[in-house]
């Protein structure tokens, strides 16, 4: 059921890759643009803006013929060629020795009716394509082939991102102005549109007013000199293009062609299938990603992964000119991520289930197993009670019974106390990892408890010939579990006669530092060794240099620092090897 619920998501990821995402590669073009920024690169074109207004004006003081629609100039709509005015600029620039001068609009209206045939070469002149998709030339300004149109040619959502060298059976303005330049012709498709290279936002080429030329006496021959001088019509909103970088006026736009097309700038793109196998390659890792990781894990590396893949594609856009169109690559795998999560979710469901399961079924069988050796160990305590009872009562009163047979009695009687004990500690155990462990909080007094294991296993020092010597100091009450900590120093006393040489001394040391009591055990034992410390605690541990001489279950040390935990205090022990061994634990003071 998985592995179709799988297939079929991976499916529905496939076709992901092939959406048609158009509008929203124009989108992540434009502001990959933006993302770029300015080019702050040199460059040979300078701009010249006319105000229409300004001419209108000039041309009711200077002339008699007027266009007859005078709201068109107000709107923007016409072009006036006032010889007077043109020729008057022309003249100046031309002593700046500029390499080419192009005029950027078509003028509607000219107030002369013959062609200039004085016009230099180095000038070229806006034609247009009308309504018919007829190139219509500006014949009153010259009659040679100094001229391009210079139609925009904005794409379905208006913003213009390409522009036509050719284009029924005329050239363009920047066509015409690279054969006026003498540039060796490009080998490119001409019939093909240009992606447009923009420099930047609005303003960033070099811009002059044109009445300030027109009314200045002379021009600084240095802001011309082997220029590329734009001239057109000066910026209004109204007339402003969309662009990837905002609006901007036809004159500044017209720059950015010229530019981007002399200077072999133009924004190449890549075939559709190229960026088809990206996304491929693209949904294969977000695949990977989403089955084998982590949710978020996950997450985090598919953003990363999407931002990499978008640095990338601004790097090879701003230094190599080329548009790998990322919107399939982008859509995909965020998509397919998200997908892949339902997937994921639901395994992880699954499998969740599946350790619910498992652990409901290991905490009946550690239950049953638990209340197993409880039985068990019950079972067992009143034979072993029967036994020591017995031989208890064998000799105390038989005293002229021969010593091998009292020997052999009182062997049983200590091996049957080590099994009470054994029992003892499982049961123990058995509680602990059962949570059924109940303690109780009384006033407990450190000293008597000491005093009182020290009387229960004196006994058994003097069967080693074992002293054992309190050193108490008086201590302030504390609050817990008076079973329990007696406990823990009885076991501790015991490890320290079992483990401790015959004829040695064990010292058992109470006192109060910085809020906690403290009970300290030292014998003169075999010791520790160091590689066995970390792991003496540990449940079932025994020491590699007294397994097989000393008789233990391992189970001591592992209850009593249990215990002292239990009372938020801690057991530290210190030991080296032949020396003896240091066994201290603390309890805070209430």
């Amino acid at each position: 059921m998985f592995k179709f619920s799988l297939i079929f998501r991976l499916a529905i990821c496939l076709g992901l890759v092939f959406l048609p995402l158009g509008n929203l590669d124009q989108w992540l073009y434009d502001h990959f643009f933006k993302l770029r920024g300015s080019q702050k690169r040199e460059t040979a074109i300078v701009l010249i803006r006319v105000s229409d207004a300004k001419v209108y004006q000039l041309l009711q003081q200077t002339v008699s013929a007027r266009p007859s629609n005078n709201l068109s100039i107000e709107q923007g709509n016409l072009s006036i060629w006032l010889k007077p005015f043109y020729s008057e600029i022309i003249k100046k620039l031309q002593l700046t020795s500029p390499k080419l001068i192009v005029f950027t609009q078509f003028y509607d209206w000219v107030d002369s009716r013959k062609p200039d045939t004085k016009t230099s070469k180095n000038i070229i002149y806006s034609g247009i394509i009308d309504d018919e998709n007829r190139i219509v030339a500006p014949s009153r300004l010259t009659d040679g082939d100094n001229y391009g149109f210079n139609n925009l040619f904005p794409d379905p959502d208006n913003v213009v991102r390409q522009s036509y060298l050719f284009y029924s059976y005329g050239s363009s303005l920047a066509l015409a102005a690279q054969k006026a330049l003498g540039s060796s012709p490009t080998s490119r498709d001409l019939i093909e549109p240009i992606r447009i290279d923009y420099r930047g936002r609005a303003g960033s080429f070099p811009s002059y007013n044109a009445w300030d030329i027109f009314n200045s006496d002379i021009v600084d021959s240095n802001l011309f000199r082997d220029r590329i001088i734009l001239i057109g019509r000066e910026s209004s909103p109204a007339s402003d293009i969309d662009t990837p970088f905002g609006k901007m006026s036809k004159l500044e736009l017209q720059a950015n062609i010229l530019d981007t097309f002399i200077s072999h700038r133009e924004i190449r793109l890549v075939p559709q299938a190229y960026s088809k196998v990206l996304a491929l390659v693209a949904l294969m890792v977000v695949s990977f990603i989403a089955i084998y990781y982590p949710i978020t894990l996950a997450w985090i590396l598919t953003i990363l992964f999407c931002i990499l893949i978008t640095l990338i594609n601004l790097f090879v856009f701003s230094e190599l000119k080329l548009w790998l169109g990322i919107s399939n690559v982008l859509v995909t795998a965020i998509g397919s991520h998200l997908i892949l999560l339902g997937y994921t979710l639901r395994r992880q469901e699954e499998s969740q289930w599946i350790f619910e399961q498992e652990a409901k079924y290991f905490k009946e069988l550690d239950q049953f197993k638990n209340n197993f050796i409880s039985l068990f160990s019950h079972d067992l305590k009143t034979p072993i009670a029967k036994i020591k009872a017995i031989t208890h009562h064998i000799l105390t009163e038989n005293k002229q019974l021969p010593l091998s047979v009292t020997d052999g009695l009182k062997g049983i009687d200590r091996t049957s106390g080590d099994l009470a004990r054994l029992i003892s500690d499982i049961l123990k155990i058995t509680r602990l990892e059962s949570m059924s462990l109940e303690t109780t909080k009384e006033v407990i007094d450190l000293n008597r408890l000491v005093e009182t294991s020290i009387a229960d296993l004196k006994f058994l020092a003097d069967e080693k010939q074992i002293k054992l010597t309190a050193d108490l100091e008086p201590l302030f009450s504390i609050e817990g579990d008076q079973k329990l900590i007696q406990e823990v120093i009885t076991n501790l006393i015991e490890n320290a006669i079992k483990y401790g040489r015959p004829q040695t001394e064990v010292i058992i040391k109470t006192e109060e530092v910085d809020k906690f009591v403290t009970v300290s055990i030292k014998d003169q034992g075999m010791g520790i060794a160091k590689s066995d410390l970390p792991r003496v605690k540990e449940k079932f541990f025994r020491c590699k240099n007294v397994a097989d001489t000393t008789p233990g279950t391992g189970l001591g040390l592992y209850l009593a620092n249990y215990f002292v935990e239990l009372h938020k205090g801690k057991l530290t022990i210190e030991s080296e090897l032949g020396q003896g061994t240091t066994v201290t634990f603390s309890l805070p003071v209430t």
